[in-house]
């Protein structure tokens, strides 16, 4: 039970160590001697875990996609129906909720791999895994969607969700990020409104006679 704790307490610290690294140096230039030196531990114990950079970075990487994905997975079906039926009712969707909740649960770690100094194929693998489920929940609904003003349905599926995944990478990168409900609730209401009408101009301001 003791090495158990103590494998889980080594791994712990070779990724916390990883994540200081990438906001101090960023990602293309730590190395294992960074890694053991900022952990504690000899190389050897790193090898032990992982076989190189590469090899943690895609050991982090996909712990979190499976959780995502594991997360999302009884709630995604129905992302189609709130974009579609529950938009108006200013209720946050439940993929959204588990979306964000996942993040904030990890905010530390995405928050790196998000940053510039992180991997820039972070966003995209992310996005991925919620165009798959989307896609599933839009065969499941087949004809029963429209996408108004002749939009072709990847665009839009690609706007709503480039929308989303915005939001939710500006949030998850500030320096103390609102809870997860908080951020919900600002989503929730920002559908209704197309984003060149969030601003509005105050009376007698803006006024240049």
């Amino acid at each position: 039970m003791k090495n158990k704790v103590r494998k889980t307490n080594t791994v712990g610290d070779i990724k916390k160590a990883f994540v200081n690294l990438i906001n101090e140096k960023g990602i293309r230039d730590i190395n294992v001697t960074d890694i053991t030196r900022m952990a504690g531990i000899g190389r050897g114990t790193f090898y032990t875990h992982f076989t190189d950079i590469n090899d943690l970075l895609e050991n982090i990487e996909s712990e979190l996609m499976d959780k995502l994905e594991t997360d999302l997975s009884d709630v995604i079906p129905d992302a189609m129906q709130w974009l579609i039926v529950e938009k108006g009712a200013g209720v946050p969707a439940p993929f959204i909720i588990e979306t964000l909740n996942n993040f904030y649960q990890n905010r530390e770690m995405i928050a790196a791999l998000l940053s510039e100094q992180g991997d820039p194929y972070f966003l995209n693998k992310v996005k991925k895994i919620i165009f798959a489920d989307l896609d599933q929940s839009v065969n499941r609904l087949d004809e029963q969607i429209e996408v108004n003003d002749d939009i072709p349905l990847d665009y839009a599926r690609e706007f709503v969700i480039d929308e989303l995944m915005g939001i939710i990478v500006y949030w998850i990168s500030k320096p103390e990020p609102e809870e997860p409900r908080v951020v919900a609730q600002t989503i929730a209401k920002l559908q209704h409104k197309a984003p060149i009408n969030v601003f509005t101009k105050q009376k007698g301001k803006l006024d240049h006679e």
